[in-house]
């Protein structure tokens, strides 16, 4: 009697072990920026930032002719067009994270027959 006892016993704590090792699902941080360039002539410039899953952006920022901008915790897709002078640095950063999905910025601009553009991207996917 005492063996089943015992046994029953030791089944019940590797159950319970056993069910309390779910694997958490890892999370990862993403650095994003898209490569900076300068405007050969007036631009039009469109920031873009999206996202699949469940990637967050929590901090993106562009560059205007005025110096850079930051937006915190964006809704996405995000996107903003901005006019930018000759010779206006161009650049995008972004901060999120991601479980299962990605986040990608990117910027395209365009004007006086020249293009503009970069885009970075980060995808995870947690078994």
């Amino acid at each position: 009697m005492k063996t089943i006892r015992n046994s029953v016993l030791m089944f019940f704590l590797l159950a319970l072990a056993f069910s309390a090792c779910k694997k958490e699902k890892e999370q990862i941080t993403c650095n994003l920026m898209a490569t900076p360039d300068s405007t050969r002539a007036s631009m039009t410039v469109v920031y873009t930032a999206t996202q699949t899953g469940d990637g967050t952006i929590s901090s993106l920022s562009y560059a205007t002719s005025s110096g850079m901008v930051t937006v915190n915790s964006p809704s996405l897709p995000w996107t903003l067009t901005v006019q930018a002078p000759p010779n206006t640095k161009i650049t995008m950063t972004a901060t999120g994270t991601v479980t299962n999905g990605s986040i990608t910025i990117d910027y395209l601009g365009t004007g006086g027959g020249y293009t503009i553009h970069a885009s970075d991207n980060c995808t995870h996917y947690s078994d």
